[in-house]
């Protein structure tokens, strides 16, 4: 796909070693300004209705504010570890191997062609700070030593999700963090940033910052300064910050009618009064402790103002995937690809310099995902996804510089995959095991293929269907495949069409135009 943000030959062959790079982005065309620092914060299990003004008025203020807000964004895997793994590959799941938390890091595929990976290539200065894929520690001997591709590496233990109490891994050595209101891990991972940020911006190299906060999922330990317990555990300061926050009931809330769904949700119990108060209670905890990570939003973005880098950097801001508060009857979880574990918070503010000449959109509605945000860093780096040695890793994403720079050349009917493959060990009540799914702009379609038996509690091979017109229906409350069964699915133009279209993104690979076929696949739209 060319356009304004076509590839330069001599560039490319500068950036890549001379090797052409299949998955490669498109570099820009005319004289460039120095590329940029990029800084993505990632929040954990943030979900769409806790980003606002009042709960996050800083990154409202700083990112928001001259920013481009992403209104149809979404994990394509709405999970911690598989959403993860799309970010550095730019993959779905079905190609880069993470398709669940169970299968972790070990299941990630070409672990040296990552995106750190490039970036360092390509000059970059690469930091992580706070969590990273599940399951890193269990395949990497020793556990504190860093991933590939990265320069610093500041990361917490995964053991218990625990907020204090925690073994924090930094630059191979092993550290110990105690119950001290300093110890609370946001307050830790922001420090630790701004640190990085004011040893490493003020250089001719420009620097890649990853600051993966812990917040707001929940924990398996105690919180020793509050009432949260085993919920998000927030800074000792912002303890009872949202005390009288009510627990938002959306229509989707305790479902009053879920016989339109697949038979595995259909007995799903009713939320009562004391479930109905502990959900309340993991939402309040959330904001409440959410309410570090936008103060680390703050305290980042005016580390790099200090060193003067402020014209120079790119700042993302991202979810890795949302979380049920009482939707569907469901008291908790994600994965399960209605809205609110798919649709997340998306903010991309960047220097004028490099978007062209025409001012940003405020608000994007066209469809984008997890998938595009390699591409996206790439663009703007004038990088490719090739490691040192070996072949270029193909990417299913597309940069979204184009639409950032309103550029034109953007897909007018995007559809994205939704998927999700998990071992029969890792199930629950209520839970789907295997689906895949296509979710364009005004539609979201999906094909369970396995899912919970819910009297052996085993995975169990099924053909349950659903498909939501989102215009109509925002909360997805009428299934038009009742019952999820595929007789019962309209008989309609739409409906071949999202089928068809699923078949191949289901096994897609790459993008036309840019990508050459794998193996004979389709290509991702």
């Amino acid at each position: 796909m060319l356009g304004v943000v076509t590839l330069v030959a001599l560039a490319a062959a500068g950036l890549a070693g001379g090797r052409s790079a299949p998955g490669g982005v498109e570099l820009a065309r005319a004289a460039t300004p120095p590329r940029p620092n990029i800084v993505l914060i990632q929040a954990d299990d943030q979900a769409a209705d806790q980003f606002s003004r009042k709960v996050m008025p800083n990154t409202e203020q700083l990112l928001v504010n001259g920013g481009t807000s992403f209104t149809n964004y979404i994990a394509t895997t709405a999970q911690c570890c598989p959403s993860r793994a799309s970010l550095i590959t730019g993959q779905y799941a079905h190609n880069d191997g993470v398709t669940s938390n169970p299968v972790g890091y070990a299941g990630l595929q070409d672990k040296d062609n990552v995106l750190p990976v490039w970036l360092q290539q390509s000059g970059y200065y690469t930091m992580h700070v706070g969590k990273f894929i599940n399951g890193y520690e269990e395949v990497t001997v020793p556990p504190s030593l860093p991933a590939p591709g990265w320069d610093q590496w500041y990361v917490p233990s995964e053991a218990k999700n625990a907020y204090y109490h925690y073994t924090y891994f930094v630059n191979g050595e092993t550290l110990h963090h105690g119950a001290q209101p300093g110890d609370n891990v946001t307050h830790v991972l922001n420090r630790d940033a701004v640190r990085l940020v004011q040893t490493f911006a003020p250089k001719t190299r420009p620097f890649y910052l990853q600051l993966d906060e812990r917040a707001p999922h929940i924990s398996q330990t105690h919180d020793p300064f509050g009432h949260c317990g085993r919920s998000a555990q927030p800074q000792p300061r912002d303890e009872h910050a949202f005390r009288t926050a009510g627990l938002p009931q959306p229509p989707s809330f305790n479902e009053a009618d879920m016989s339109d769904k697949p038979a595995y949700l259909q007995t799903a119990p009713k939320i009562g009064p004391t479930q109905r108060h502990v959900v309340k209670k993991h939402w309040q905890c959330a904001l409440d402790a959410l309410q570090g990570v936008d103060r680390g939003v703050k305290q980042v973005y005016k580390a790099v103002e200090r060193t003067g880098e402020l014209n120079r950097t790119i700042f993302i801001y991202i979810s890795d995937n949302g979380q049920f508060y009482g939707q569907h009857r469901l008291l908790s979880g994600k994965v399960i690809p209605y809205d609110e574990a798919l649709r997340l918070p998306l903010i991309v503010k960047a220097p004028q310099r490099y978007l062209g000449a025409r001012r940003p959109l405020r608000k994007i509605g066209r469809p984008v995902g997890n998938i595009d945000l390699a591409p996206t860093i790439l663009n703007f780096a004038r990088a490719q996804p090739c490691p040192p040695q070996g072949q270029c890793r193909i990417m299913d994403g597309r940069s979204l510089l184009p639409l950032l720079s309103r550029s034109g050349g953007w897909p007018a009917n995007r559809g994205l995959l939704t998927e999700y493959d998990a071992p029969d060990s890792d199930v629950q009540r209520y839970a789907t095991c295997q689906f895949a799914g296509i979710r364009t702009r005004n539609s979201i379609y999906i094909e369970h293929s396995r899912v919970v038996d819910l009297n052996t509690g085993q995975c169990v091979n099924t053909d349950e269907r659903e498909r939501y017109d989102l215009p109509s229906d925002p909360f997805e409350l009428n299934n038009l495949c009742f019952g999820g069964l595929a007789a019962n699915c309209p008989a309609d133009a739409k409906q071949l069409d999202l089928e068809a279209r699923l078949q191949q993104l289901r096994d897609c690979a790459g993008i036309a135009g840019r990508d050459p076929h794998v193996s004979g696949r389709p290509h991702c739209e």
